[in-house]
């Protein structure tokens, strides 16, 4: 049976591209898929969601990304960016069947290519990149449609889901705040699979979620990274809800 891996993320979060690496590596050759959600962190912000915490990108993001293999050269710049326009064209994206490519594209453009994810433009262009048809695109991210579609995702994530950070990531009964290596999500993945072969247990009692910054990785706009002192590694959680609750964001 095949198992869904349910991953959180933000295009904003440099957390969530190393994620994504991670991803493809602990899932290559195992009967799972992931299911990307999209979960903007700071949603009220304004058009210019502030800066990166103060050491966090040379103390914590380009030393886990070198150790997951993936290059950051530096952020993106200031201001940061905000997420809500891309994050409503991978609503349109995903459902066109291109959610994945068009993912890869923003992430690259942001953290690679520096561009500027909060242009309709830009994201158009990267729209058309990934297969989409352009006046298609631009339409649905100035749509209402896909506004409540992102609203939904939201508060699926913030109420059953109980997400208040990306990356987090749950792999049958076990999640994950932050960046996990590959063996340890391999291993949540074989613990499902291993799982999916017997018979479902009864639920047990919701767990409350994890603290904010209690991973490596966990990027809630406010966690700092102190000079010379690397985050904790992240240690795999048990679901905090039921697993049927997971899914349909």
């Amino acid at each position: 049976m095949t198992v869904t891996v349910d991953v959180w993320f933000d295009f904003i979060c440099p957390y969530s591209l190393i994620t994504r690496h991670v991803l493809a590596k602990a899932l290559h050759g195992r009967d799972a898929v992931p299911a990307f959600h999209p979960f903007e962190v700071n949603p009220n912000c304004v058009e210019e969601a502030g800066e990166y915490p103060r050491g966090v990108w040379e103390n914590s993001v380009r030393p886990l990304g070198a150790e997951r293999g993936v290059h950051l050269a530096g952020p993106p710049g200031t201001p940061l960016r905000r997420a809500r326009m891309a994050l409503l064209g991978y609503q349109y994206a995903r459902e066109h069947g291109a959610g994945a490519r068009y993912t890869d594209l923003v992430f690259s453009a942001y953290f690679h290519h520096w561009q500027d994810i909060s242009d309709p433009t830009v994201l158009a262009d990267l729209a058309v990149e990934a297969g989409l048809d352009r006046a298609g695109f631009r339409a649905a991210i100035m749509s209402a449609r896909y506004a409540r579609a992102h609203q939904q995702s939201l508060a699926h994530a913030r109420g059953p889901a109980q997400v208040t950070m990306v990356p987090v990531i749950v792999a049958g009964q076990r999640r994950i705040d932050g960046v996990p290596t590959a063996e340890e999500l391999a291993r949540a993945v074989e613990e499902a699979l291993a799982a999916s072969a017997v018979p479902a247990v009864p639920a047990v009692p919701p767990v409350p979620p994890v603290p904010a910054g209690a991973g490596a990785g966990v990027w809630d706009m406010t966690t700092l990274a102190p000079p010379g002192v690397a985050l904790p590694a992240p240690v795999p959680k048990p679901l905090p809800s039921a697993r049927a609750r997971l899914h349909g964001t």
